[in-house]
């Protein structure tokens, strides 16, 4: 299975062989200390030269400065490799987060941003050097062996032990930290879901009975949570236990050799030393393996997200800005056979459907609800998978377009208006660079130009998630003025006139009408009548398959005839 996340990895090689030769710089020189309490003990004590000694400690205070500055180095380029890694991903997964969101993925846009957040900080963490320092563990064994051989069989005794308490450690506590992960993410779900509600939530008096929800969840996760924080803190303590031990018990065996005339004094005291660095890594993978588990976790999520996306042999973060394409015009689609199939469903959303969209037309989509009229509208936008035997907007397959050179010319309308903070003209300009021209323009068709005149700095009011300065129904003209923004060539628009009072629909069936004379394609779905004296095509949907489709005088003609029958046969 290809692995987009290693494609990425594969370009900070020269990060990590960095990271690599400044740890054995710095594993080299921690054999400093051990090699001045040697001198000390068996040269300086012995000789009591103080020149000697004054001209070792120099040495080794400049050794010391120069493992420092190794140890600083592969920290600058360990965080110099995350903020790249950072830059690199970023644009990616903020673009695939959204659509995997909009999507209706189990996702959420914050989510795959925190998972590269911790990937990042385990990249500059000590957990990743001491996978780096692991290796030269060997060093300090064969220094032992120097030192003599039976202080070297005994480290690689020592270190055998701790390697397999760092692999009891994995297995005891990979599972519950995974299940504590996900329990942790159930709650943050739960909460943002209900918070985005909080009104209705309080009116409704649900605020109860969703904190007992809460409390079982959070019982819950309090339990694994609980039970995962004790393993790490067992396997902790047994590997400071098994630690101390080791280091008493080279140090006793050093002094018996030291008794028998084997090894000297400074030789035992480095002994001891030299098996305390040995041990050292594993010590730090220990004491990090959550961190490690959790950016493990997280770049398997990060790679299942990558998965759905453009495959690249090299990537590059610029292949990910997009150029600016020439929209084609018209917005006239074609469509055959067209189903969409939900992964939460059993029964295709919609079966079957063949519909052709033209320039300068009304179509309005009508039938009773879950029939799939919404699925079509968000079909339309992009937002859900589809097949079809052919789906083209002038002319062009829609898998042969990017999602910017879609979007470039939809104008799209849901049902349940997400207004995002900022000011009045970033929510209608869409973000991008304001056109003061096209923002009033937008505002002024939809009907909502006075509205934004009368807040309290017109345009540049500052909407926010709790502010209440809109209606209902001005924050639907405000979303239809958002989809009008520049005149877009296919304009889709889902439930347009659900809040609107007569004066907001009259403005509504006024702008279609405008639109409908420049020759945009604007398709409708909608379960008011009235909307019909400007509909062009009448689409009728019944359980996600087309019951009615053609002319609108046809089709009312076929609708009050099959009334008809139905009467007579009553």
């Amino acid at each position: 299975m290809n692995k987009p996340l290693q494609q990425y990895l594969r370009l900070f090689r020269t990060e990590l062989a960095s990271v690599a030769l400044f740890s054995l710089g710095t594993n080299l020189l921690m054999l400093v200390p051990t090699l001045y309490m040697l001198q000390l003990y068996d040269r300086v004590m012995s000789s009591r030269n103080e020149f000697t000694l004054y001209a070792v400690t120099l040495i080794a205070c400049f050794l010391l400065v120069l493992m420092a500055f190794c140890e600083w180095v592969r920290s600058i380029v360990a965080v110099r490799a995350g903020v790249k890694f950072d830059q690199l991903l970023g644009s990616r997964v903020f673009t695939q987060g959204f659509a995997a969101s909009a999507g209706r993925q189990s996702v959420r846009a914050e989510e795959t941003m925190q998972n590269l957040t911790q990937i990042r900080h385990f990249m500059t963490s000590t957990g990743l050097f001491a996978f780096f320092d692991m290796p030269w563990t060997l060093l300090y064994v064969a220094v032992l062996f120097i030192l003599h051989p039976v202080l070297g069989m005994a480290a690689i005794a020592f270190c055998t032990i701790q390697f397999g308490l760092a692999l009891w450690n994995q297995r005891s506590s990979d599972q519950p930290l995974k299940e504590t992960g996900a329990a942790a993410s159930a709650g943050n779900r739960f909460i943002e879901s209900k918070a985005r509600n909080i009104e209705t939530l309080h009116a409704m008096g649900m605020i109860p009975h969703l904190l007992e929800r809460w409390h079982r969840l959070q019982a819950q996760w309090n339990s694994l949570d609980s039970a995962a924080h004790g393993i790490q803190a067992r396997n902790s303590s047994v590997n400071r236990f098994v630690r101390y031990s080791i280091q008493s018990l080279m140090l006793g065996l050093g002094a018996l050799l030291a008794i028998n005339g084997k090894i000297t004094i400074g030789s035992m005291i480095a002994a001891n030393i030299l098996i305390t660095r040995a041990l050292q890594p594993f010590d730090a993978i220990v004491g990090t393996w959550r961190q490690f588990i959790q950016a493990r976790q997280a770049a398997a999520r990060l790679n299942q997200l990558l998965q759905g996306g453009e495959e690249k042999s090299e990537p590059d973060h610029r292949q990910f800005i997009m150029p600016p394409a020439e929209p084609p015009q018209r917005g006239h689609v074609v469509i055959e056979h067209l189903v969409v199939q939900l992964p939460h469903m059993t029964h295709p959303v919609l079966d079957g459907i063949s519909l052709e969209l033209q320039p300068g037309r009304i179509t309005t989509v009508m039938g009773p609800s879950g029939s799939g009229k919404t699925t079509l509208a968000r079909c339309l936008a992009g937002l859900v998978p589809w097949q079809a035997e052919t789906f083209t907007l002038d002319g062009l397959p829609a898998e042969a377009l990017t999602a910017q050179q879609w979007s470039s010319q939809l104008g799209y309308l849901p049902q349940d208006i997400e207004l995002l903070e900022g000011t009045v003209a970033d929510n209608i300009a869409r973000f991008a660079e304001v056109d003061a021209a096209e923002v009033v323009a937008a505002a002024q068709l939809a009907g909502i130009h006075e509205s934004i005149l009368r807040l309290p700095q017109g345009y540049d009011t500052l909407l926010t998630e709790s502010s209440h300065l809109l209606s209902g129904g001005q924050q639907q003209l405000l979303g239809l003025a958002r989809a009008l923004y520049k005149k877009p060539a296919l304009i889709v628009l889902d439930e347009p006139n659900s809040r609107l009072d007569e004066h907001g629909d009259a403005r509504l069936l006024h702008a279609l009408a405008e639109l409908k004379s420049q020759g945009k394609t604007i398709v409708l779905v909608s379960h008011r009548s009235n909307i019909l004296k400007i509909t062009d095509q009448l689409l009728i949907l019944r359980h996600g398959k087309v019951s009615h489709y053609g002319p609108r005088e046809l089709v009312m003609a076929e609708l009050n005839h099959a009334r008809q029958m139905a009467a007579e046969a009553a």
